[in-house]
C-alpha cells in the first residue's frame, strides 16, 4: 500500500509533522488544507481600529475582512477561525467573496 506524506499547506514543516485541517469555501466546493499546530496557532493581535483587520500569518492590516480568505481550523482539541491574505494562505485567495487585498491594505508588518 503506498502512502502519500503531506507536510502544512501554511509553512514548511515537513511531512510526517502533526497536522489538522484548515477549511475554506472555493467558487463551489470547501476546500481543505493540511495544517500544523504551530500555524493553527497563530494569530496577530487586534489592531487598534475596530474596522481593521490582520492577517493571521504576517500581520499585514486591511480595513475589510473580506480582503483576507477565512480559514476554520480543526486540529485535536484546537478549533478556530484564522484569516490569512493572499501572500500566506495555500493558493493565494480561495474564496470567491474575497476581495482584492491592494484595495484595502492599511499597513505592512513591521520587518
Amino acid at each position: 500500500m503506498q502512502q502519500t506524506l503531506v507536510g502544512c499547506a501554511f509553512c514548511d514543516a515537513p511531512p510526517g509533522t502533526e497536522t489538522g485541517e484548515a477549511h475554506t469555501w472555493g467558487q463551489d466546493e470547501r476546500v481543505t488544507h493540511p495544517i500544523c499546530v504551530d500555524c493553527a496557532i497563530q494569530t496577530e493581535p487586534d489592531p487598534d481600529e475596530h474596522d481593521h483587520v490582520a492577517c493571521d500569518g504576517c500581520g499585514l492590516v486591511v480595513d475589510t475582512l473580506a480582503a483576507l480568505t477565512r480559514f476554520r481550523v480543526e486540529l485535536g482539541h484546537l478549533e478556530g477561525p484564522l484569516q490569512l491574505c493572499a501572500r500566506c494562505s495555500p493558493g493565494g485567495l480561495a474564496t470567491y467573496w474575497t476581495r482584492d487585498l491592494k484595495e484595502h491594505l492599511v499597513a505592512r508588518p513591521a520587518e
